[in-house]
């Protein structure tokens, strides 16, 4: 016979198990929640803003302009002069990808905008026109402003593109969710139905569901404690990598010295053993300075943190730098290197992170390359103005299957020669987010006893005319 205590426990039996329930399934669906909040924000984000703005401010800057009469007064000239700087204003305005400020689907990357800033260069150049002969002013300038207004039509169009793909996408969002949703909803109505079936079963079992209600709360208790210990263990890998930058490199950096002292012979000749041992030391040592520098490096980049210090970087002579130091290498490993490079090839960016990339690039390459063999590094102007760094070898090669692999952290080839070399799998995954830092894309092909060849492409906003660069140095 039912007890009052024992329908009282069925019952906080069925809302223990729905709650249960609700909590897992609801994260499912959270997650789509914000899947489509996110889509929905970049629907309405700063491109279509932007570009309703710049179209305003060339109509505004096109009306000022066929207000000019030969007669005008200077208070006309001044209106066309603000309308000017405030299109190259919004044009020195664009919404750039990953910026937390801006919700773009990527207008700061449109062509058109150059053409744009183009016209409108035409007209701040002919702005001494506007006061001697303003008829004459009037008709370049308007037509110029047509131009950017045609060229911001163009811009407007790709705009309306990209938000029509990012609606439908929402839109098969929603639709997913709903399905979602009503499969919820169906497993729960199910779930309580079964749940009603199983009571009788249930009262005959108090002791049997009692113990297994236990085992459920010592569960949750222990997955307590582990997501207590993993954010324990997360917090530690964080300090861990705070600190490792000081509490490694320094005696590390004392052992490299002394190293090198004793091989200097400054506290006495060696013996030839000794000098060996010395050697191995201090070669042990710069590999596991470089393997520290490295994982620091991967964690800022992951985390954001890495700070790029951007300058004028001639391209060509930090090639020529990194083979030079790298002379010593290729000769112990028996490889040639050629250099194809123009006198002098400027770009914007961080030198030190671009020889870094270098480094890597190379130095894999004498790694994995037999002996007679042969590297190849170029450096040159894409036609589209952009920057081409091309790391040729014919090394042991990499099979097609580990080409995606070997971008990720602590992954390698599989082949006999990439083991041999005992790498840490953090040179390429480096690589990437560095060129990627730099707005530039990284793609690698290789075939398996022929060769590998890595590409890098800089964009051309990062590439600077000699002429230019000659001019400012």
């Amino acid at each position: 016979m039912l007890t009052g205590k024992r329908i009282m426990d069925l019952g906080k039996l069925v809302w223990t198990i729905s709650f249960l329930l609700v909590l897992l399934s609801s994260p499912l669906l959270v997650f789509d929640l914000i899947a489509i909040q996110r889509s929905v924000e970049i629907a309405s984000g700063a491109d279509i803003w932007y570009d309703g703005q710049m179209s305003a401010d060339l109509l505004r800057l096109q009306v000022a302009v066929r207000e000019i009469e030969a007669d005008s007064p200077p208070e006309v000239f001044e209106e066309v002069r603000l309308r000017l700087d405030n299109a190259f204003n919004r044009l020195n305005s664009l919404p750039e990808p990953g910026s937390s400020a801006w919700h773009t689907q990527g207008i700061s990357r449109e062509g058109e905008l150059s053409s744009i800033r183009v016209q409108l260069d035409a007209i701040d150049h002919n702005l001494k026109l506007m006061e001697t002969d303003p008829r004459a002013f009037r008709a370049l300038a308007d037509q110029e402003v047509r131009n950017a207004i045609v060229s911001q039509r163009k811009v407007s169009l790709q705009v309306q593109d990209r938000q029509n793909e990012v609606i439908g996408s929402m839109q098969s969002q929603v639709s997913a969710f709903k399905i979602k949703l009503m499969g919820y909803g169906v497993g729960f109505v199910v779930l309580v139905l079964a749940l009603a079936w199983l009571m009788r079963r249930h009262m005959q079992s108090e002791s049997r569901l009692r113990g297994t209600n236990q085992q459920l709360l010592e569960l949750t208790d222990n997955l307590v404690v582990a997501r207590d210990a993993a954010l324990r263990s997360s917090q530690a890998k964080s300090n861990f990598l705070a600190n490792v930058s000081h509490e490694l490199r320094t005696p590390l950096n004392a052992i490299l010295g002394f190293s090198e002292a004793l091989a200097s012979g400054i506290f006495g000749r060696l013996g030839e053993r000794q000098a060996e041992y010395i050697g191995d030391i201090h070669l042990s040592g710069k590999r596991l300075l470089a393997l520290i520098n490295d994982i620091l490096d991967l964690s800022k980049l992951e985390a954001g943190k890495m700070e790029m210090r951007e300058e004028l970087v001639d391209l060509s002579r930090v090639a020529a730098d990194a083979v030079r130091d790298l002379r010593e290498a290729s000769r112990a490993a028996d490889v040639a290197i050629e250099l194809d490079l123009p006198p002098t090839l400027s770009v914007l960016g961080d030198q030190l992170r671009l020889r870094q990339v270098l480094d890597n690039l190379l130095s894999n390459s004498v790694k994995f390359t037999p002996p007679g063999g042969l590297i190849g590094l170029s450096v040159k102007r894409q036609p589209d103005g952009g920057t081409m760094i091309v790391v040729t070898d014919t090394g042991v090669g990499i099979p097609s299957d580990d080409l995606a692999r070997v971008f990720q952290p602590f992954e390698q080839s599989d082949s006999h020669l990439a083991r041999k070399a005992q790498g840490t799998g953090l040179g390429l995954p480096l690589v990437r987010q560095l060129v990627e830092r730099h707005g530039g894309t990284v793609r690698m092909s290789s075939e398996t006893g022929v060769g590998t060849e890595v590409v890098i492409e800089l964009p051309a906003e990062r590439t600077l005319r000699t002429d230019y660069v000659r001019s400012i140095g």
